[in-house]
């Protein structure tokens, strides 16, 4: 079935809210509320009040929700299960969110504590609670060419994760390293997200072991799968 979504934004500022959050399905212009008074209605001050409807092939209104705040709204899920149940369909169910933690993430990140230091990661999710890649750092003037293994406890609907990595490598291949870090990340937008960690790394070489820590902040790039778990099968 066909989606749409039609508001009284201007329509650049609707190619522009479509751009950022990767929306594929059509944005329409309501000029002067007009579709919003027959469907959803309008406030005092004749602002349309946002909803969800289903109609059927006929154009008849199989299902009608209105939602003044985003607390009453829908999830995606919710949606669906409202088009089946309305509808008669059936279909694969979708998870709440956007799915930012389904994202293969660009990070980088940079911070202090013994001494300077920075990395650059590209993390994989295996599954929910896991990602994995490789991870570039550098502490106290050494480049450690290592990989990540990351656990993480998804938060407000998958738009935020507690993370806890182990990290281990070589040190330009003259020495090895391994550590650890656990931080906090949020994903702002579809598209970006930033993070705090803190952690711990260890330096083997000739003249034995040394460690260090470290508070960093930084911001990671999402990248959308292929197979976006939100387009569901409809």
């Amino acid at each position: 079935m066909p989606l749409i979504a039609i508001s009284t934004d201007k329509p650049e500022e609707s190619a522009k809210f479509a751009t950022d959050y990767g929306i594929r399905f059509p944005l329409l212009y309501d000029e002067d509320a007009k579709v919003a008074r027959d469907y959803t209605g309008v406030s005092y001050d004749d602002t349309a009040i946002p909803g969800v409807v289903i109609t059927r092939a006929d154009g008849t209104i199989a299902f009608r929700q209105i939602a003044e705040t985003k607390d009453d709204r829908l999830s995606a899920a919710q949606v669906l299960a409202e088009v089946d149940r309305t509808l008669g369909t059936h279909g694969d169910g979708v998870a709440g969110g956007y799915q930012a933690l389904a994202r293969t993430q660009l990070r980088v990140e940079a911070g202090g504590g013994t001494s300077l230091h920075a990395a650059a990661s590209v993390l994989w999710p295996l599954a929910r609670y896991v990602v994995v890649g490789p991870w570039l750092e550098t502490d106290r003037g050494n480049l450690g060419v290592d990989a990540a293994l990351g656990l993480r406890l998804p938060l407000l609907a998958d738009t935020a994760a507690i993370e806890a990595f182990a990290i281990g490598g070589s040190t330009l291949w003259r020495d090895y390293n391994y550590g650890g870090e656990v931080g906090l990340w949020v994903a702002w937008t579809p598209r970006f997200g930033f993070h705090l960690d803190g952690g711990v790394r260890w330096t083997r070489d000739d003249a034995g072991t040394s460690h260090s820590w470290f508070v960093t902040a930084g911001v990671s790039w999402l990248l959308e799968p292929a197979a976006h778990p939100a387009a569901g099968g409809r």
